[in-house]
């Protein structure tokens, strides 16, 4: 059962409809719910789901170091992830969490790309703020798709905490109308909108 319901489902899905898709980057502030929405959207969607976290292992990156064939970075990962992971095509997502930490990993994308037989998506906090240091990677214009994500708003607060479609469909209608909103559903959403 999932337990919150986002905006960028929509956007995850669309993409993963696209038949000419590339990586899918998706830049957010840290804590607004990239990791959490990218893997319940990854697990329900796919077969085999192979999770990545750069900050949680320094070890991950060393599988984008020395090559950037698909094939030897998906031979280094699966010495390095859990062993029941398969890279089936067609059929597996590889989400690479905190991608701003291996700037090779970030170049890789480009031959994801080319490659074609893996959906990826990437998630990072700093991306365009943190600088790649000494390293040669370079940032695969033209080969990814960047997104932005944004902290939980108002209205996915309402569906979590349950308010009706009705009511909200009331809000929206009188505000496209410019027509006053009903006192009982304006004191109940302004006390939401102070809980919020």
């Amino acid at each position: 059962m999932k337990i919150l319901r986002r905006k960028i489902e929509t956007t995850l899905e669309e993409w993963k409809r696209s038949a000419n898709k590339k990586p899918l980057v998706i830049k957010g502030c840290r804590q607004c719910g990239k990791t959490y929405s990218v893997k319940e959207f990854a697990y329900s969607h796919y077969k085999h789901v192979a999770y990545v976290n750069f900050m949680e292992r320094d070890d991950y990156a060393s599988a984008f170091k020395k090559s950037r064939r698909v094939d030897d970075i998906l031979l280094n990962l699966t010495a390095l992830i859990d062993e029941s992971v398969k890279f089936e095509p067609g059929k597996t997502c590889l989400i690479l969490d905190e991608i701003q930490e291996c700037a090779e990993a970030r170049a890789s994308l480009k031959f994801f790309k080319l490659d074609g037989r893996f959906d990826v998506i990437a998630t990072g906090s700093l991306l365009g703020v943190k600088g790649y240091g000494n390293s040669k990677a370079s940032i695969p214009v033209g080969y990814e798709e960047i997104i932005n994500m944004y902290p939980l708003d108002f209205e996915e607060f309402c569906w979590a905490i349950g308010v009706s479609e009705g009511a909200r469909q009331t809000i929206r209608d009188a505000c496209i109308s410019e027509r006053p909103i009903p006192d009982y559903i304006h004191d109940a959403m302004m006390a939401n909108f102070r809980t919020y």
